[in-house]
């Protein structure tokens, strides 16, 4: 059982789903000491503090026994074990769990944890486990158990992850879902290969919203109807096709999501212009924005021609993309591309507005509690779809991924509003001062502004090299001097006024003794002086930036001291209408934000598919080995110029 993440995980899906937690027990065995204490503690601390966690060797000595001395059997049974683990047989209770035993040496014991799982099984129960993707094609004891596995109906499903999901390893691992209810009649096995779609992470990467939506629905789809396959990423697979494969489960034999190789045409590239068919593949976007095509396309090729008129087989880039930047500004100005999002906006804010707002307000109007928000959340979820996939330009998958990421990122405070109402403390310090003293974090915008702008100043000048002439007279214009003549300038100001304090005291006596010392003496301080006058004149301007600098950093800083005060006072102003308000444009905005976010990726993709075409074939291969040999050419002539040849 691990920590217990997978029980907790387990306990807060019914909620979602509007099952009754109260009607569910919660069992696990941990081996581990340790990670048995902290299981037992994450149960208390997530309010299941009634889970029977057992500590002691699954397979050696299983702990859960009904009356009867039997293994007890479950509803439903989950696990990560250990991949790859040493067994051993000796003094193991209730052997009877097991129809094939795994060698005990060769690390070979993950189908032992399958078979104890399924031991625990009920006649109806269903249950998930994550495994190395050496158990779906390993030959011996582990091909018996899979025929076994096949042959009684029990396997359901195969579904391959990414690589790095998990901590402590960075290989691919894959679940496998196994269902006793009609197993008899269970003629075949769902494979659904997603080891291609998740989100990159710098330690370890993370399935995102849309993924677990898309592996959620495919499964269901496809274990109610096995026709509904989906191409490059799932299919239900006869179990007559496993056993010419002799039981061999590896999931790219079955569902391959290879990408298609890069296409490339001849003749375009030898004579210019762009496949028509490259150009019909992003037939998608294509039907989304009207025009957008013809913008950037013109149909046929002044080289390409069936007899004596232009061939449909190619297009040419049209006259406004002169090189690929125009490509980028041409697709993300498009009219039709703004319209159609804005459509898309317009269709959430409708959906907001008519269908989600009242539902949301209710969930702290009447303090509806946790059930509340899970109720709201699934009905977000379901009308969302009914809202937004008409518009063809998000998949159900990223459509529901997005709300889901929403009610994820908000559940404390959701929570929070549904058991407390509309509580000013759920509002950020930012959004308070915007709304009670807007003044406030108006001037310190502008003064970091302005900090900015200054340190930016001082930056570039002390970069620069001083030497420069042209930089010199940029420095003067500026008023800013490099730190290196500041303190030259600062050093030469006090060594005059060291040989000014001198030649002061020799002034008073040589007027007593020697007037002709004196009057020397006198233009001496002169010139002393009016050197000063000029180094002070220099230094004015930089001095007063330099002081404006230190008094906005001192302003900024003391003016953070006091907006803690200033928020406290803010939350005591502000009223449950003022803050439902506030909760609920934050909310909004953020929903907004992760939708704009798929639509930006949309926009990414077709410039990126557009500039790969642009890549191959905006430059014909003729045209290559023309300037290639004109520019030999050159080089021959300059190499007999230099008398080289």
């Amino acid at each position: 059982v691990g920590s217990g993440g997978m029980l907790i995980q387990s306990k807060k899906y019914v909620e979602e789903t509007g099952g009754d937690v109260n009607k569910i027990d919660l069992f696990g065995q941990e081996d581990s000491g340790t990670t048995w204490s902290i299981c037992k503690m994450n149960m208390i601390l997530h309010g299941v503090g009634g889970a029977n966690i057992q500590n002691e060797d699954t397979l050696a000595k299983p702990q859960h026994i009904d009356a009867n001395g039997e293994i007890r059997t479950y509803s439903r049974v989950i696990a990560n074990p250990p991949f790859s683990q040493n067994y051993s047989r000796d003094g193991m209770t209730h052997q009877s769990r097991f129809h094939t035993w795994l060698p005990e040496g060769g690390k070979k014991a993950d189908f032992m944890f399958v078979q104890h799982m399924l031991a625990s099984l009920k006649q109806d129960g269903k249950m998930a486990v994550v495994m190395p993707h050496g158990v779906l094609f390993r030959g011996g004891e582990e091909k018996t158990c899979r025929q076994k596995f096949i042959e009684e109906g029990i396997l359901e499903a195969v579904i391959g992850l990414p690589q790095g999901l998990f901590y402590g390893t960075g290989i691919p691992a894959c679940v496998l879902v196994f269902n006793k209810a009609n197993a008899a009649n269970r003629k075949h096995v769902v494979f659904i290969n997603a080891d291609r779609e998740y989100k990159e992470g710098k330690n370890q990467n993370s399935l995102r919203p849309e993924d677990i939506e898309k592996i959620t629905h495919v499964y269901e789809s496809l274990t109610s109807d096995t026709d509904n396959n989906v191409e490059k990423y799932a299919r239900a697979v006869p179990v007559s096709e496993l056993e010419q494969e002799e039981f061999n489960l590896n999931i790219r034999r079955y569902v391959d999501n290879s990408p298609a190789p890069e296409p490339h045409d001849v003749k375009a590239h030898l004579n210019g212009g762009v496949p028509a068919d490259e150009v019909n593949s992003l037939e998608y976007h294509w039907q989304n924005y009207a025009q957008l095509k013809e913008a950037l396309f013109s149909l046929g090729h002044p080289k390409q021609k069936d007899d004596d008129s232009l061939s449909s087989k190619y297009w040419s880039f049209a006259q406004a993309i002169e090189s690929k930047a125009d490509i980028k500004t041409t697709i993300e100005n498009h009219p039709q591309l703004i319209a159609k999002h804005d459509a898309f906006y317009g269709q959430l804010d409708n959906w907001w507005s008519a269908h989600f707002v009242p539902q949301f307000h209710k969930l702290g109007d009447e303090k509806l509690g946790s059930k509340g928000v899970f109720a709201l959340r699934r009905d977000a979820l379901n009308s969302i779809v009914s809202a937004l996939l008409p518009e063809n330009l998000l998949t159900i998958y990223q459509v529901r991924g997005a709300m889901a990421n929403n009610f994820k990122q908000h559940e404390a405070d959701l929570k929070s509003i549904a058991n407390s109402g509309w509580n000013a403390e759920l509002i950020p310090d930012e959004e308070i001062l915007e709304s009670q003293f807007p003044e406030v974090l108006a001037n310190l915008k502008k003064d970091a502004a302005r900090i900015t702008e200054l340190e930016a100043l001082f930056a570039a000048v002390n970069e620069s090299i001083e030497d420069d002439s042209n930089e010199t007279e940029e420095e003067s214009e500026s008023s800013v001097l490099p730190k290196a003549q500041v303190k030259a300038l600062k050093d030469a100001k006090k060594e005059n006024n060291g040989q000014l304090r001198d030649l002061k005291k020799e002034l008073k006596f040589a007027k007593k003794e020697a007037p002709v010392r004196a009057l020397q003496l006198e233009a001496s301080i002169e010139k002393l002086t009016s050197a000063n006058t000029e180094i002070d004149a220099k230094l004015e301007q930089h001095t007063t930036l330099e002081k404006e600098l230190k008094e906005l950093k001192a302003g900024v800083k003391e003016a953070e001291k006091k907006k803690e005060n200033l928020v406290d006072a803010a939350r005591e102003k502000i009223t449950p209408a003022e803050a439902k308000a506030l909760i609920e444009a934050r909310f909004k905005k953020q929903m907004r934000d992760s939708y704009a976010h798929y639509l930006r990726q949309l926009v990414t993709q077709l410039i990126k598919a557009i500039e790969n075409l642009y890549n191959k074939y905006a430059i014909t291969t003729k045209e290559i080995i023309t300037s290639r040999d004109q520019q030999a050419s050159l080089l021959n002539d300059f190499l007999m110029e230099l008398g080289y040849e």
